[in-house]
């Protein structure tokens, strides 16, 4: 392997960090063990800057450019940003409207077939039977009444969904030793 850069991070398939690397799972250093690192990445990730200073913590997330684009929200250095789950709530959606067919109290007189079951007379001694209990959808524009409409299932759920785009899981390590990266 090329000797990285101190501060290098690198994905790993194996489940342990080699020689001279660090997971980057948020832990925190001291500063008098690892001085060329500190004096590269600070206390950016944690610590207090004086004894002690704290690797990025990349464990469930991804990493992301810093800075600020065209059209783009400014990104911090070191800065946890999103969330693995959310809740969604009301004001979460656009608002909408949806068209729904309706059919008034309107009633209708058709001609009913002799062998349709709905229309059959019952035989003598059966129990009766209604007939033509059925209504034609109503036209077009069909006024309802104001108290005929109800909304339902407006209020968002109380389970949060996952958040996450695909993923697959391997280690990141920092580096620890190796060449110090000279500044432009």
């Amino acid at each position: 392997m090329a000797d990285p850069f101190i501060g290098e991070i690198r994905a790993f398939a194996f489940t342990y960090a080699p020689y001279g690397w660090a997971t980057c799972d948020g832990q925190i250093m001291n500063v008098q063990q690892n001085t060329a690192l500190f004096s590269i990445i600070s206390n950016t990730y944690g610590g207090d800057g004086r004894t002690t200073f704290g690797l990025p913590n990349l464990s469930g997330r991804a990493p992301m450019g810093f800075g600020t684009g065209p059209a783009l929200t400014p990104q911090t250095l070191g800065q946890s940003l999103g969330e693995a789950s959310v809740s969604l709530a009301t004001n979460n959606f656009p608002p909408h409207t949806h068209g729904f067919n309706a059919v008034s109290n309107t009633t209708a007189t058709l001609a009913t077939a002799a062998d349709s079951y709905v229309a059959k007379a019952p035989s003598s001694g059966k129990p009766p039977v209604t007939t033509n209990s059925f209504q034609p959808s109503a036209s077009a524009g069909t006024q309802l009444a104001a108290d005929a409409v109800l909304l339902a299932g407006t209020a968002p759920g109380t389970m949060p969904h996952k958040n996450m785009q695909p993923y697959l899981p391997v280690l990141l390590c920092i580096a620890l030793s190796g060449i110090y990266p000279a500044r432009p």
